[in-house]
């Protein structure tokens, strides 16, 4: 089959001219799991981490993917070692009694990005801290 190169083009330009989303590119492995980015929904920023295993929302992430700095949000999980009184929703709107909290702060401003988080359960303050470390041939700390 014969490519035809003014198609080839147009497809090379069309990616070209097409908004650079960080979104999908991010991955980073932390001391527990690898997190991805996966979705986005109205400034929430959602990633997953350890295959599924659990969702973090991050609030006023989504759409952000140059000069990042600190945000806030919430981990869910279907287990923990710690089961909260009260729950909250998960990726499927699901009610879920294994959540925390999620402080981030980005350590360099653009993508590919390294971050250090501090999580706690469920209302209890963030005593646990977690970093991350771009999975991408791009990144040289």
């Amino acid at each position: 089959m014969k490519k035809n190169p003014i198609f080839l083009a147009a497809a090379l330009l069309i990616g070209i001219a097409a908004p650079q989303r960080a979104l999908a590119d991010e991955v980073w492995s932390s001391e527990e799991y690898d997190v991805v980015y996966q979705d986005e929904r109205n400034r929430t920023a959602i990633w997953t981490y350890g295959d599924g295993i659990g969702t973090i929302f991050i609030d006023g992430l989504a759409g952000v993917y140059t000069d990042r700095g600190s945000y806030s949000g919430y981990w869910v999980q279907e287990s923990s070692s710690l089961r909260c009184d009260t729950f909250r929703e998960d990726a499927n709107g699901e009610p879920t009694y294994y959540w925390g909290q999620f402080e981030i702060t980005f350590i360099d401003p653009d993508f590919p990005s390294r971050w250090e988080a501090m999580i706690g359960r469920c209302d209890l303050e963030p005593t646990i801290t977690l970093t991350g470390t771009p999975i991408t041939p791009l990144f040289e700390p």
